[in-house]
């Protein structure tokens, strides 16, 4: 049996510190969450002055990235062209913003980000992305 790697802890902060870093470094305020392959938070930051409401959507687009194992964009997209239903589907959230988290093939979590613009968001969760990247790499 083939075993699969999950994440941990020490990688979710890693992810965090990195695109926490991002945000600031551009003045934005967000709130930033990393969950497992089930779409269970393992670790979250919300950074001064975000919104309460960027804190629930952030775990809500990490979830549906790491569940539907593809970006939060896929399904804005899909919404925009006017494909009925896909709003109605239970953890999707159609924002641009969540990431999955891959390793070896495996889609092992999801990142997201909420709280500025859509493209900001994912811009961010995209720096956490690369931390995990560039240290198993």
């Amino acid at each position: 049996m083939r075993m699969k790697p999950e994440l941990d802890l020490s990688d979710a902060e890693e992810m965090l510190d990195r695109a926490a870093l991002e945000a600031r470094s551009n003045g934005w305020s967000v709130s930033i969450a990393v969950v497992d392959q089930g779409g269970f938070l393992i670790a979250f930051r919300r950074l001064p002055d975000a919104s309460r409401s960027s804190v629930q959507i952030a775990i809500d687009k990490a979830r549906c990235s790491a569940l539907f194992r593809r970006p939060t964009s896929f399904f804005e997209d899909m919404l925009s062209s006017g494909i009925a239903g896909t709003s109605s589907l239970a953890n999707v959230v159609p924002m641009t913003g969540g990431l999955p988290i891959i390793y070896q093939g495996d889609v092992v979590g999801g990142i997201a980000v909420s709280g500025v613009k859509s493209a900001f968001d994912a811009q961010i969760a995209q720096a956490g992305l690369d931390a995990l990247t560039e240290a198993s790499g």
